[in-house]
């Protein structure tokens, strides 16, 4: 595909919840995540002289981009850090592949279902994972180039490397990757040492040390419920305040206990999955949630609110496992349940004492 020939193309990614493994995730242990069906779009469009960023969010303004030496300068400033760094790491992958993309610009637009349509606020999906993902699909797809899962993982993790973002890129790999996955996050050091020798193209072109993703299934018999607190948690803030409390010698020895812990049920709760054990499965994600409550209050930071509380109390009181999402502190509770009527209880009971039930399923798998 040359310039002459360009086309109109959207490309998109799916958010995201963490179901098990949450804070252990960041320093190597296995966690579980499931991509769920709300998505965030972005449509490439080709243009003439200038190129322009629009986002849904802020619907009223319009930012326009242009070329020096090649790479994408904005012609004042703009607040889109982490996509223009995306577009600019995808555009940079296809140099090194030698497909020429510094004749030309485009618009790029934005669209995005992660947030609450009335407010705005975030639900807690993992937009800033879901926008990187996105746009690095789009501008490889919109280039007439592959874009599978991995290329597109990997892409997304250099990028927030690149920016200096905390945490364990296991939103990249959920919405890279689609549907129910097991994770482990890739060597960080190894990652920042090849950033600093070797082209993005020999990054990628190769297997990343620790990395694993593989795919798993929710056994038919179990469903998963998704509440909302409509509070918002910010991952970046409780990952900082987790290692700030944690930079204390005497609290070593409880992270490392916690590591361990969080190793072991995970593990369990992935062998549970692969032999469709649904009791394994639900107790593993209460075991879950007890390790996170005990190093919670070791360390002294908060992961269960009382809206959270109260979400996981009403939906355990009706026979299902619940337990927090992600960072905790606000945004979502998840519970898995086993009946129609169990379902039909906890919606109830959640609207009742003001949390929102979301209407989420597993998004489809990418590879």
């Amino acid at each position: 595909m040359n310039k002459a020939t360009r086309t109109k193309i959207q490309a998109q990614a799916p958010g995201k919840l963490f179901i098990a493994g949450e804070y252990a995730v960041v320093d190597g242990a296995p966690a579980i995540i499931v991509a769920v069906d709300r998505y965030l779009k972005v449509t490439v469009t080709p243009t003439d002289a200038t190129g322009s960023l629009t986002s849904s969010q802020q619907p009223d303004l319009s930012f326009s981009w242009t070329r020096q030496a090649g790479r994408i300068v904005f012609s004042q400033h703009q607040p889109f850090t982490l996509v223009v760094t995306a577009m600019q790491m995808a555009e940079d992958y296809l140099s090194d592949c030698g497909i020429s993309v510094t004749d030309e610009v485009y618009a790029l637009q934005i669209e995005s279902e992660l947030d609450d349509e009335i407010t705005g606020q975030k639900y807690g999906l993992g937009s800033s994972g879901a926008v990187t993902v996105a746009v690095i699909r789009a501008i490889l797809t919109y280039f007439g180039q592959p874009a599978p899962a991995m290329l597109v993982y990997k892409l997304a993790v250099l990028t927030q490397l690149k920016l200096q973002l905390k945490g364990s890129f296991g939103d990249l790999a959920a919405s890279s990757f689609g549907g129910w996955i097991a994770y482990c996050r890739p060597d960080k050091d190894w990652l920042l040492r090849a950033m600093a020798e070797q082209t993005i193209w020999q990054i990628t072109d190769q297997a990343w040390p620790d990395l694993q993703v593989e795919s798993l299934s929710l056994p038919a018999e179990l469903k998963l419920l998704v509440g909302w607190t409509k509070s918002v948690a910010s991952t970046e803030d409780l990952v900082g305040q987790m290692q700030q409390a944690l930079s204390e010698e005497d609290k070593i020895q409880v992270h490392q206990d916690f590591l361990a812990k969080s190793h072991s049920c995970v593990d369990g709760l992935i062998a549970g999955f692969k032999r469709g054990d649904k009791n394994a499965i639900l107790a593993g994600l209460r075991q879950n949630r007890q390790i996170l409550q005990a190093y919670a209050k070791q360390v002294g930071f908060v992961i269960e609110t009382p809206a959270l509380i109260s979400l996981m109390t009403l939906a355990e009181e009706v026979g299902a496992a619940s337990k927090t999402s992600g960072a905790g502190g606000g945004d979502c509770g998840i519970c898995l349940l086993e009946t129609p009527e169990q379902e039909v209880q906890i919606r109830l009971v959640w609207k009742r004492a003001g949390i929102l039930p979301l209407d989420l399923t597993p998004a489809k798998s990418q590879d």
